[in-house]
């Protein structure tokens, strides 16, 4: 298996000075001489027995990924999202399409994939919803501090999270997020450093490796659940992380905050 990114010319037949194809070649050739020594994303040999579910996508078996996680089992411990899941540790569930005539008929937000980033989420949606549109889908959608909001459907968004704070907590959000909640466990998770987990470069990493196409955007769907996260071993590590994270998210809610003061200053 290979998969390219440069093909020795862009989208419009003009000649660059990057193309893959003559590294896959000399890959294969390696391959079939069994010489292939540097297996990588250009050339690796999967078993026929460990392809699952019939996928063929290269980068679904992404061997380089695999090698990172191999290096990190003696300081963390590497545990499945799904199984997560399966456990009880995380809770995961999906929003709802309200549909265009419910924008702007109130001001309660509807979160989408393009009001998150940078771990937070944005603190001028795009729409807003009405109190009674709200009330009707709050219960289902049980949208609390704590909560993270991490995109599944879309391009290069997916794998993006924010995570809900007090202020943020009354809103409606779309299918095309995840929310994933983080209940009391046994391997000292909490939602920082989750939070942490799934944006670090391994994590981020795998999120492409399982992102497919459908249609005309890409999918993580049910793929979540195959995700490996790292979580480090020492306690003063883990505590780091989540201290870190803590006071990079509060120190962003509270310039949020006296942002909006401030434009709210300018008409009173």
């Amino acid at each position: 298996m290979a998969e390219a990114k440069w093909c020795g010319q862009d989208s419009r037949a003009r000649k660059i000075p990057l193309n893959d194809l003559p590294q896959i070649l000399a890959s294969f050739k390696a391959h079939k001489a069994n010489r292939l020594k540097n297996p990588s994303s250009l050339g690796f040999a999967q078993d026929k027995e460990k392809i699952s579910s019939n996928v063929l996508c290269p980068r679904y078996y992404d061997p380089q990924g695999e090698k990172e996680l191999t290096k990190l089992e003696g300081t963390h411990t590497l545990l499945q999202f799904g199984r997560l899941a399966e456990e009880g540790v995380l809770r995961v569930g999906t929003g709802d399409e309200i549909g265009k005539l419910a924008y702007g008929t109130g001001t309660i937000p509807f979160i989408r994939t393009s009001d998150i980033s940078n771990w937070e989420v944005k603190a001028d949606p795009k729409h807003g919803v009405s109190r009674e549109i709200y009330e009707s889908l709050r219960e289902k959608q049980d949208v609390r501090a704590g909560d993270l909001l991490m995109v599944k459907d879309g391009t290069y968004l997916i794998g993006t999270c924010a995570i809900v704070s007090q202020a943020d907590a009354e809103m409606l959000y779309q299918s095309h997020l995840y929310k994933i909640r983080v209940n009391t466990n046994r391997y000292d998770l909490n939602p920082y450093l989750l939070l942490a987990l799934l944006t670090s470069p391994v994590g981020q990493r795998q999120v492409r490796s399982k992102q497919f196409t459908q249609d005309i955007i890409d999918s993580l769907g049910e793929r979540i659940n195959e995700l490996i996260l790292p979580v480090p071993k020492s306690q003063r590590t883990r505590d780091h992380i989540t201290n870190l994270v803590e006071t990079a998210v509060l120190k962003r809610i509270e310039a949020r905050e006296l942002a909006k003061e401030a434009r709210a200053c300018v008409g009173s």
